[in-house]
């Protein structure tokens, strides 16, 4: 029988949940009727290939029809459910394309009327809009071109006695174009169907004895929710069934940290504990005094460089609170002990930034340093490589070319990776890869509450800098709206006008429509860039940086903003890393609400880097409603990264702190359900007691334990590089 290891427990390859669910779930959708290839393409191309695939999309929003208004109540921009006799049904040519069909429709109720509109009606509705029957319609209310109050699109059920009962609740996707909702509802039901005894990972008595459903009832739940669900907490993801499925993810992951833990413990690491001259000098001529946090983590770092087990260490602190004169610390000493060090950094300005300070700091150290990135020469390439292979180069700064390189050093003792959020999985472990026995600090100015970071980085060891060092200039944090836009460019004029820089961070790179179908120009690079060219600021110099731009062409903007030859900086948030400018300050977050707390703090500490004060200004959009605001206000008041985590964790969950940034990291699809850290401590200690009791999840009981942790390692997930 094929085995999978996993440190040391041998995991049967055809191990299941459960047997029979398990089986059927793993059904291509291919197989089922309706579905052709160009379907079975377009699903896939969603990572949807299996109905076990189609249950784990969850649904995107619901519609609640059992709350029904009358027309006369309607109001622009809600979605309503609405009942009334369908009458005047008319099927019209398009006047551009007279091959495709517009049909309309009058619903009358009461006395009013409320028009509809299909273009290209949906195949399922055509011939049967059923004129003088009773129906019922679900839709946005909008403005017709006439002045009247219509729904487009409107979803239609037929009012029939003798019908079965339609939920009062429906699930409604994120499909394909090729996939109409109907038909991936029908997939959903033929899935659920097969899901009947689907368990999940946490044994059966821990789930009886913590109350918590199984994977097959909370699936159910989600899919089809009972008339009497709460439609607020299922479209917050806060229900019942959701933190089933948090929780149930959860309790795999931790059990995989606690192993990995263990693990790392006999892991040995290269002992690094000569004389400390060279460190010592560092730290007497840094002209400042290290903060009670930086001193605590360098007695850590210390520790663990100084024990024969390899260090694997996560330093966690804001923009300014000092993680990089810890981590040349720890570089130094590796040094004095006659180790190499590599640092990587996700951007080549980052890492150019790092070995300026270095030079700076440890001159009169009279330590060698050199960088590689994609840019460097050829000639100076070479000899890098030679310094790494012979041991003769003590430090080298750079970007993915240390891993893409033909890269071998001597004796790496310790690999630091900057802003490690930006790396993917295997890009960490290539660099681990550099050296068997080399320590590992991994640094990240990620928000993160210290309880959420203890847990979630359970494998880990955390050092957190929460205190600021002294002298740090306080950033002025201000709410606008968007119409008091041109308020806030006077004051980035008078800023630009003072000798100053400025950045402006829009959600969208070009012009469309939102998701509302609302213009969102103001949303923009483009059209920041050009308000701002037309008006208060059209004497400064102003580029646009994103994301779909060259590397070389986003680097020249960084550069040039970096050394003055540009005033305005547009971008999008590819400026929240790898840029410190000094002179900037003063940013404008448009659609602010669009962002979490722990991203706009984010954007917030690319200024107040200088000795002048500076300002951050958060515009809102005309649509940001109550919490959005309430949200916002919260910056205006917290200055500390921990601060805003907590606030952003207790409303919105950890997917906010996490999500993408950690993409590549943690294989976790529902962690955005879980809004507090209590609920992650209880999912570890969970994990601690289940496996105090069956180490090896030798037992009967283990077995969906045991599946879950293979489906980890089929996602391509090393636990040996989680953090």
């Amino acid at each position: 029988m094929e085995t999978l290891a996993f440190d040391g427990i041998s995991m049967p390859a055809d191990i299941a949940v459960d047997t029979s669910s398990a089986t059927l779930l793993r059904t291509p959708v291919s197989s089922i009727s309706g579905v052709g290839p160009k379907r079975v393409a377009a699903l896939a191309e969603r990572g949807i290939k299996t109905l076990e695939d189609v249950l784990l999309n969850l649904p995107s929003r619901y519609q609640d029809w059992r709350d029904q208004s009358s027309i006369k109540e309607l109001k622009l921009g809600m979605n309503a459910a609405v009942s009334g006799v369908l009458a005047a049904v008319r099927d019209h040519p398009l006047r551009r394309n007279r091959w495709r069909r517009m049909f309309t429709a009058r619903l009358d109720a009461d006395g009013a009327t409320l028009d509809l509109v299909w273009f290209n009606l949906p195949g399922y509705m055509r011939g049967r809009l059923p004129e003088g029957k009773r129906v019922t319609v679900f839709g946005r209310v909008t403005e017709s071109p006439e002045g009247t109050m219509q729904i487009v699109h409107p979803e239609l059920r037929v009012d029939d006695d003798g019908a079965p009962p339609e939920p009062g609740i429906r699930a409604v996707y994120r499909t394909p174009a090729e996939i109409p909702q109907r038909l991936y509802q029908s997939l959903v039901m033929q899935a659920l169907a097969r899901a009947h005894s689907l368990s999940g990972a946490i044994p059966d008595a821990m789930r009886r004895e913590h109350g918590i459903v199984s994977l097959g009832e909370a699936l159910r739940a989600i899919h089809q929710p009972p008339d009497d669900a709460d439609i607020a907490r299922l479209k917050s993801g806060r229900s019942t069934a959701h933190q089933a499925l948090a929780i149930d993810e959860l309790f795999a992951f931790e059990l995989a940290m606690c192993i990995e833990r263990e693990r790392s413990a006999r892991r040995a690491g290269l002992n690094l504990d000569e004389e400390s001259k060279l460190s010592d000098a560092f730290v007497d001529g840094l002209g400042f005094e290290l903060t009670r946090d930086q001193r605590t983590a360098i007695d850590e770092i210390r520790d663990d460089l100084e024990s024969a087990r390899q260090m694997n260490r996560i330093l966690i602190g804001d923009v300014g609170s000092g993680k990089t004169a810890v981590a040349f610390w720890a570089a130094i000493r590796a040094i004095e002990c006659g180790a190499q060090v590599a640092m990587m950094a996700p951007t080549e300005i980052l890492a150019e930034q790092h070995l300026a300070v270095f030079r700076r700091l440890c001159d009169p150290l009279r330590i060698e340093s050199a960088i590689l990135t994609g840019r460097t020469a050829a000639d100076e390439r070479r000899k890098i490589l030679d310094g790494l292979s012979r041991g003769t180069l003590p430090i080298v700064f750079g970007t993915h070319a240390l891993i893409r390189e033909k890269v071998r050093i001597a004796k790496l003792g310790l690999g630091i990776i900057d802003e490690q959020h930006r790396f993917g999985v295997f890009d960490r472990a290539r660099l681990k890869a550099l050296g068997s026995e080399a320590n590992v600090l991994m640094m990240t100015a990620t928000p993160i509450p210290r309880s959420l970071a203890m847990v979630l980085f359970a494998n880990l060891d955390v050092s957190i800098l929460a205190e600021m060092p002294p002298g740090r200039v306080p950033i002025h944090t201000e709410v606008f709206d968007a119409s008091e836009i041109d308020r806030v460019d006077k004051a980035v004029a008078d800023e630009i006008a003072a000798g100053r820089r400025a950045y402006y961070v829009a959600p969208l790179i070009v012009d469309n429509d939102d998701a509302d179908g609302e213009a969102s120009e103001a949303k923009s690079v483009e059209a920041v860039a050009a308000r701002l060219k037309r008006g208060r600021l059209n004497n400064a110099r102003i580029a646009t940086i994103h994301g779909r731009m060259r590397a070389g062409d986003k680097d020249a903007a960084m550069r040039a903003f970096r050394a003055g030859n540009i005033d305005v900086l547009v971008s999008t948030t590819v400026i929240e890393v790898g840029i410190d400018v000094p002179e900037a300050s003063a940013i404008v977050i448009v659609a602010a609400e669009r962002y979490g707390l722990a991203q706009l703090h984010q954007l917030r500490g690319r200024v107040g880097r200088g000795v002048t004060a500076s300002r951050c200004f958060l515009v809102k959009s005309v649509d940001a409603d109550e919490n959005s605001s309430a949200r916002l206000e919260v910056m205006t008041r917290c200055a500390r990264g921990d601060e805003i985590a907590q606030a952003d964790l207790d409303m919105r969950g950890p997917g906010d702190l996490l999500g993408a940034r950690q993409s590549g990291a943690l294989p976790l699809r529902y962690i955005s359900y879980v809004r507090d850290a209590a609920t992650i401590r209880l999912a570890r200690d969970m994990a601690e007691r289940w496996l105090a009791s069956d180490p090896r999840l030798e037992g009967l009981q283990s077995r969906p334990a045991r599946a879950a942790l293979k489906a980890m390692l089929a996602l391509g997930f090393s636990l040996a590089d989680v953090g």
